[in-house]
């Protein structure tokens, strides 16, 4: 009997916590990718903080070695690390170390409208890399119509979308552009 007392106060206190509200995140970043081939869009990454800060500052730092060159890009103000990357010496070919769970592109649902929307800002390179404007909007087109896209330009319509370029190999100019959004 007073094991299924307890049995029942452990039952109902179960269900107790089921009926809490999941903590929102508040500080997202969304991480693009395109082919370094067709300038598609492949794959993203969604990373979720309850670190709140309206900033917005991506830092990019490299460690150089004999064989390689290691370069982390970071969210400054809650110093997260956004995305690490190699880059070899031909004919090697680095690759993204992280985020290893990016989403394929077929994740991500578009919107059903044939609206076209474009970042009020533009896009800021976090480095030098000499993106044409051209280029930087035939990539947007294929992005523009992404739900999660649309979510973050309308929660932060004043943002510049930044712009990364991993470079697979050292003396060689193909690579693949990384679109950060936050929002």
């Amino acid at each position: 009997m007073i094991v299924g007392f307890f049995s029942i106060f452990f039952l109902t206190s179960a269900c107790h916590w089921d009926q809490d509200e999941d903590k929102i995140a508040g500080n997202k970043v969304l991480i693009l990718k395109f082919s370094h081939d067709t300038n598609d869009f492949i794959e993203g990454k969604e990373y979720k903080s309850f670190n709140k800060t309206d900033q917005f500052t991506v830092t990019v730092s490299k460690e150089t070695n004999p064989d390689e060159i290691i370069t982390n890009v970071t969210y400054t103000e809650t110093n997260a690390l956004l995305l690490k990357a190699s880059t070899l010496p031909l004919p090697e070919k680095g690759k993204i170390i992280i985020p290893q769970d990016f989403s394929q592109a077929t994740a991500f649902e578009r919107v059903e409208t044939n609206d076209f929307v474009t970042p009020q800002n533009g896009y800021k390179e976090v480095e030098l890399y000499i993106l044409d404007e051209s280029h930087f909007i035939d990539m947007w087109s294929k992005i523009q119509s992404l739900v999660k896209v649309r979510e973050y330009l309308k929660s932060n319509p004043n943002q510049q979308i930044q712009v990364f370029f991993h470079q697979h190999s050292i003396g060689n100019s193909q690579g693949n552009w990384i679109f950060i959004l936050k929002n």
